[in-house]
């Protein structure tokens, strides 16, 4: 019973410290941190920086794993090798962006982020003000 309200109760905060920093502004915000990868006045230097740091990140997460996964392929030996072969390519493709899109806004000038941040606002706004607006037919 006590495990049970433990995790009901842990998950509820963890829950609400992440929810107040991924959201727009946040220090989580992914959604910048995509947008700050997209954009050309980002410099290309900072980019592969952040990019090589989540790289760096992976492969050390990857090779931990390694122990791991070893007995997953023992105790089933293709299933576990085909899991293990999947789970390794996706983690290697898709967790350099996300980690690179996480520091990115960490990385690049408070100047543009805020500038960027700022444009983007302003084009969610002018989308949601057009999509509420009644289209007449004449």
């Amino acid at each position: 019973m006590l495990s049970l309200l433990m995790r009901f109760f842990g998950k509820r905060a963890v829950h609400q410290a992440v929810a107040r920093q991924s959201g727009s502004g946040g220090m989580l915000d992914i959604k910048l941190g995509m947008a700050l990868l997209r954009d050309r006045r980002v410099s290309v230097f900072t980019k592969l920086l952040a990019l090589g740091i989540g790289a760096g990140l992976i492969a050390l997460l990857i090779d931990m794993e390694v122990p791991m996964e070893a007995l997953l392929a023992l105790f089933l030996p293709l299933i576990g090798f085909a899991l293990d072969g999947i789970a390794d390519t996706l983690e290697a493709v898709i967790g350099p962006f996300v980690i690179a899109a996480l520091l990115l806004p960490h990385l690049v000038p408070a100047p543009l982020v805020a500038r960027i941040r700022d444009e983007r606002n302003a084009v969610l706004t002018a989308d949601i003000v057009e999509e509420a607006r009644p289209a007449f037919s004449a």
